[in-house]
C-alpha cells in the first residue's frame, strides 16, 4: 500500500501486489485498489500513485500489470487508459460489488 498525503491530508492511496485472478499468467502483476480524494483530482496524484504502484511491480519481478474497474466508471477508465493500459477482454462481476460489471485493463511494465 502506498499513500499520498500533504500536510498531514491523506489525497489518496495505491495498493499492488500478487495477481490475485486464479488464472493470472505468472508476469503479471496486480493494481488491486486505487483511491484519489476529489480534492486532489487534476493535481498528478493519481499518475504518482500510479507510477509509484508500476515502478513496485516491476521492481518485483513482474512484466504485465492489470487493474480492475467497474465498466461503467468512465472517468477512472479514461485514467487507466491515459497511463497506457488497455482492456484486455477479461470481464467478471461479483456478489460483493452487487454484480456490477467489471473490465480488465493490462499493460506492459
Amino acid at each position: 500500500m502506498l499513500v499520498a498525503e500533504e500536510d498531514g491530508e491523506l489525497l489518496g492511496y495505491v495498493g499492488c501486489g500478487t495477481n490475485r485472478d486464479p488464472n493470472a499468467p505468472a508476469e503479471a502483476g496486480e493494481v488491486r485498489s486505487m483511491f484519489v480524494g476529489s480534492s486532489a483530482w487534476r493535481r498528478g496524484v493519481g499518475r504518482a500513485l500510479m507510477d509509484a504502484a508500476l515502478d513496485d511491480l516491476h521492481e518485483r519481478g513482474y512484466t504485465a500489470a492489470v487493474v480492475w474497474s467497474f465498466a461503467d466508471n468512465d472517468p477512472a477508465n479514461a485514467f487507466y487508459e491515459r497511463m497506457s493500459f488497455t482492456r484486455d477482454g477479461g470481464e467478471r462481476s461479483n456478489e460483493a460489488w452487487a454484480h456490477i460489471p467489471e473490465v480488465r485493463y493490462r499493460r506492459s511494465l
